[in-house]
């Protein structure tokens, strides 16, 4: 998994781990994957798939709760639920990565 923040990690902070303006995003990431930042370091250091397995299901989680089933939606549906998603972020005060 990349060091580099994507847009899905913003996102799930903010959706799954219900991130609040005053606290950072990696805190909201953690709380997502159900993970400490302690356990966060030492999976990234150790065992890079347990991150990704990890991150995915969190991405899962995101939009399931959305109401998309990433089976079964279209690219064009997932897209516009992203594009949905990134937009309730933003309009609560979520900065994303450029």
């Amino acid at each position: 998994m990349s060091t580099k923040a994507s847009i899905e990690m913003y996102l799930c902070a903010f959706h799954v781990g219900k991130w609040e303006p005053d606290e950072s995003v990696e805190d909201a990431y953690h709380r997502a994957l159900d993970v400490t930042a302690d356990q966060f370091h030492r999976i990234r250091r150790d065992e890079n798939g347990a991150l990704q397995e990890k991150h995915a299901d969190a991405v899962h989680r995101m939009y399931e709760v959305a109401g998309l089933n990433l089976k079964t939606a279209t690219e064009a549906e997932k897209a516009s639920f992203r594009l949905r998603l990134i937009d309730e972020a933003r309009k609560r005060g979520m900065r994303f990565p450029a």
